[in-house]
């Protein structure tokens, strides 16, 4: 089931935005200087969540060194991992995992920006400009992707559980948001005249 999730959300994604074999090339190229990047980015990653009081609240009592480990892992495996369809489907199953740990999209999405902040600063400060311009393209179109098969199994998910615990088909649950929408949308032009 995750393989055909996967499969049906890279898809959907524009070819320019998909990670190449050029893409993946500049990674390996520079996975020296991205591991060396990995314990200062884990510690940041983890200071900066547990900062905030709403991202703070996704964790239990002493679990960080764990959820430092495997975010390292998660790290490691994508800088030296390969990048075939078992990979893709790791990330949509991490989206799954966020859906239960009460991880939100956007959470994730400023916490892949805070990354990538980090690597490009880095990288500005030790490499050489055009090897700095290939890496920030590779990982952009990396993290875009990641981010796309994190965030739409999240909705599918999400979505799956709301069908099944209300009982609305998926057309239906589908519709009811649409119309949601529509008043919102409805409500902003009324307030904006």
């Amino acid at each position: 089931m995750l393989d055909e999730i996967t499969k049906k959300i890279l898809l959907e994604l524009p070819e320019q935005t998909k990670v190449t074999e050029k893409d993946i090339q500049t990674l390996r190229t520079n996975k020296d200087f991205l591991l060396g990047l990995v314990d200062s980015i884990v510690t940041d990653f983890y200071d900066t969540l547990y900062a905030n009081e709403a991202t703070k609240a996704v964790f239990h009592e002493g679990e960080r060194p764990a959820r430092e480990k495997s975010f390292k892992a998660w790290f490691v495996k994508t800088i030296e991992g390969e990048f075939d369809l078992k990979y893709w489907s790791w990330q949509t199953f991490v989206g799954i995992l966020h859906v239960k740990r009460k991880v939100k999209n956007n959470m994730m999405i400023a916490m892949m920006g805070r990354i990538t902040d980090i690597l490009t600063t880095e990288a500005i400060k030790e490499l050489p400009t055009d090897v700095v311009i290939e890496l920030k393209t590779a990982w952009s179109k990396l993290t875009a992707t990641v981010l796309a098969l994190i965030g739409e199994s999240y909705h599918i998910f999400y979505m799956k559980a709301v069908s099944n615990v209300t009982g609305m088909n998926q057309s239906l649950l589908e519709n009811t948001v649409k119309v949601e929408i529509d008043n919102l949308i409805d409500q902003n032009m009324h307030h904006r005249m």
